[in-house]
């Protein structure tokens, strides 16, 4: 049988890519501030539904319910900056991007969390990696540069996308460490809920209209809070198994940048460069690969 912490990670690939690929559209209509607003109502909706099914435990210490309350303002400006480039950049360079965050949470995972990697998991873990980089890097730009032709252009969106990646990292990395304690469901129902409260929150002092329109509770907005809600699910369990799944989690979480990608490829026309396609078959040969040496 594969090894339970691989599937999870792939799975929460599929639904996360699938849902910042669908929230491109919503942010068009309603703007990404409200399509932010309101996945994470719709995926507290879900996860309160589910509540009587998961049974969590919810006996929970204050200092780590205050981490939560901390982790949860981080993610929803995760992703605020995560929707706002999808929004104004292109998918297949702003989704790798953001979803490179496995760098961040893997470096600190093993200077804070003291994790350990055996040396064919690392290997993998590292072809996922750099499968990540090559996606982000258009070596078009790059080549232009080092021929003189001036500063390498920064895209639109690509800034938020680097905002986005190093925060989500962060709230990985710490979810690590929180998660093993609490149980999956709780950080779930933390993070939404409280993200959905800081959105209403917030709004007016970012000066931003959150009332619901038509045009963002439609049925795109219902499958992502859904996606979403079962894509954190399936990452907080894989990393409930212990401190050394982190990595490997996150890693395979991170291929939701080559899912948002294959949709933008076959749905909007983008087009990757060699480069790009190399790093995709690179994240997939470290998917197998941990599949196969952890089974």
């Amino acid at each position: 049988m594969a090894y339970p912490p691989v599937l999870l990670g792939a799975l929460t690939a599929f639904c996360w890519g699938t849902s910042d690929y669908l929230s491109r559209s919503s942010s068009q209509k309603a703007g990404h501030y409200r399509t932010t607003v309101y996945m994470h109502v719709v995926s507290t909706a879900t996860i309160l539904l589910l509540l009587p099914l998961l049974r969590p435990d919810f006996s929970i210490s204050l200092e780590l319910a205050l981490t939560l309350v901390s982790l949860s303002v981080l993610n929803f400006f995760a992703f605020i900056f995560l929707y706002r480039g999808l929004h104004h950049g292109v998918v297949s360079v702003v989704a790798p991007i953001a979803y490179s965050y496995p760098i961040i949470t893997t470096i600190f995972a093993v200077i804070f969390l003291g994790v350990m990697l055996s040396g064919v998991r690392t290997l993998a873990l590292a072809a996922v990696i750099l499968g990540v980089i090559l996606l982000s890097t258009r070596f078009s730009e790059l080549g232009r540069y080092l021929r003189g032709g001036g500063l390498v252009k920064v895209m639109p969106g690509v800034d938020s996308a680097v905002v986005a990646a190093v925060s989500f990292g962060s709230v990985y990395v710490a979810l690590g460490f929180v998660t093993p304690l609490v149980g999956y469901v709780l950080p779930v129902l933390f993070l939404r809920g409280l993200g959905g409260i800081f959105g209403f929150t917030f709004a007016p002092l970012l000066k931003q209209d959150v009332r619901p329109r038509r045009d963002v509770m439609t049925r795109t907005m219902l499958v992502m809070g859904i996606l979403e809600t079962f894509g954190l699910l399936s990452f907080n369990l894989g990393i409930s198994f212990g401190g050394a799944t982190l990595p490997v989690v996150t890693a395979l979480s991170g291929m939701g940048g080559a899912f948002a990608t294959t949709y933008a490829m076959a749905f909007l026309r983008e087009r990757l460069e060699p480069n790009q396609l190399v790093g995709i078959l690179l994240s997939i040969a470290g998917v197998f690969a941990l599949l196969y040496f952890t089974s």
